[in-house]
């Protein structure tokens, strides 16, 4: 077991230090991780035998859940809002078109059955969440675009999933699917992953406050297990999973709570070993020597699907939304591939199917094709386009809750306050108190002597 230990923490460590490699050759973050896996597996130097797709799947699986949960977490209410139907449309209308739209170019350039052909499309109809997030991060990027590649890549998966399971039924002896059964299965996956997904929403903070949680880390433990339980029961009951847990995390993130930052933070923490993990997994699980018959053919599918068809997918299906031509060809270009089709195709050979093997090589293909590509190239394209914007206001300032965590006092102003209507400096503060910051409004206010507080400002103050 220590020799186990030893390599496990060996491959940790490497991972990190490929961090520098990659930013110093402006590498995806994602191929870096695949490529330590890669290395240490069995044709690489490491010469750790894994080909247990089953494992992989399992423990894939629980890091797409904290991955799709962290998401949802971090991201805001009104960005929802301003792309809730570009970015819905293309997680929905988007994946069906493009696995479909695929699948009939599968089908003509590969030997794969017209089943095997969709069901492969269908793995590889969505963008990936971690990609896109680690590739585009903290940039400068114009708020609204960010907004619908963001959550478009992290609300696609549950509709890739629930098509996937759907297919897979096809393969199974004894069980009889129609259209209308397949429809009824997606209508069913989708109400019920969005009916718990918005129950746990809106129970877990009351729940923490009855059970009088009072220490961060006791509140981070509270969120994974709502994690586990949303995502259990929702699959269950047969409804998806993913989306309970994306919905959830949107609905949680978006309200007050003590310890909320630290709380992100955590998960987060936990959400990028998680993506190491994942990645280093994935590589290991890939024999490199098997790839090389999957060149000329997985390179004309990616150019097809990542490319072509995600084009014609994303503007026709944006046409009735306020994006210029620069803007859909950004979104396009934003529809990067990674760790989630590569899961799902582990799917295929835990189920036993005919050409299951070669699915998940030419996957594992097209999805460094697509990093690569795309990812390399991701913020380039956006800068010649002139998509990124020079400066962003929200940036200049820290948020309330933020410092509030930083053991500081909040007092908002109101009518019957002593402290209204008066000039910082005429107030009569306990010695050693500061006032640090003041927000009013949007806006936050240098707290200068003479400055005139008003009634509804929100004022920090530290203690020293």
């Amino acid at each position: 077991m220590g020799v186990e230990i030893l390599i496990a923490g060996i491959i940790i460590l490497l991972s990190l230090f490929s961090i520098r490699i990659s930013k110093k050759l402006e590498i995806p973050l994602l191929i870096m991780f695949l490529l330590v896996g890669m290395l240490a597996g069995s044709e690489g130097i490491g010469r750790i035998y894994f080909d247990n797709a089953l494992v992989a799947q399992n423990l894939g699986t629980i890091a797409l859940m904290f991955i799709i949960f962290s998401g949802g977490l971090e991201t805001k209410k009104e960005d929802v809002k301003k792309s809730l139907y570009p970015s819905g449309t293309l997680a929905t209308l988007g994946v069906l078109l493009t696995a479909g739209l695929s699948g009939v170019a599968v089908y003509y350039l590969t030997d794969f059955t017209l089943k095997e052909s969709l069901l492969f499309s269908a793995m590889v109809s969505s963008t990936d969440a971690a990609a896109v997030m680690s590739i585009l991060g903290d940039s400068k990027l114009k708020k609204d675009i960010k907004s619908v590649v963001e959550i478009e890549s992290g609300s696609n998966d549950p509709m890739a999933y629930a098509l996937i399971l759907f297919l897979l039924s096809f393969f199974k002896e004894g069980e009889s699917t129609s259209i209308v059964t397949g429809i009824i299965f997606l209508l069913k996956q989708i109400t019920l992953g969005a009916i718990i997904g918005y129950i746990f929403g809106v129970v877990t903070l009351p729940l923490a406050n009855y059970i009088k949680i009072v220490r961060e880390e006791f509140l981070t433990i509270h969120l994974i297990a709502i994690l586990f339980i949303c995502f259990g029961l929702a699959t269950v009951l047969d409804g998806n999973g993913f989306l309970a847990i994306y919905i959830a995390g949107i609905m949680i993130g978006n309200k007050k709570f003590n310890y909320k930052l630290n709380s992100i933070r955590n998960m987060r923490l936990i959400t990028w070993f998680m993506q190491i993990g994942m990645f280093v997994m994935l590589g290991l699980l890939v024999f490199p020597s098997q790839l090389l018959g999957y060149i000329f053919i997985g390179s004309l599918l990616s150019v097809i699907m990542i490319i072509v068809i995600r084009m014609l997918v994303v503007y026709s299906l944006l046409w009735p939304f306020k994006f210029n031509y620069k803007e859909k060809f950004f979104i396009s270009w934003a529809g990067l591939k990674g760790a989630v089709p590569i899961i799902f195709a582990t799917m295929a050979i835990t189920e036993g199917l005919p050409n299951a093997q070669g699915m998940f090589n030419l996957t594992f293909y097209i999805v460094v094709f697509s990093v690569l590509l795309q990812g390399m190239t991701l913020k380039y394209v956006g800068k010649k386009l002139n998509l990124f914007e020079e400066d962003q206001e929200e940036d200049k300032f820290i948020e309330i809750e933020e410092l509030e965590e930083l053991a500081l006092k909040k007092m908002i102003l109101d009518k019957q306050s002593e402290y209204v209507n008066k000039k910082i400096r005429e107030l009569e503060l306990p010695q050693g108190m500061l006032i640090v910051s003041i927000k009013r409004d949007e806006n936050y206010i240098t707290p200068k002597g003479d400055v005139t507080l008003l009634m509804g400002d929100t004022l920090l103050f530290s203690q020293n």
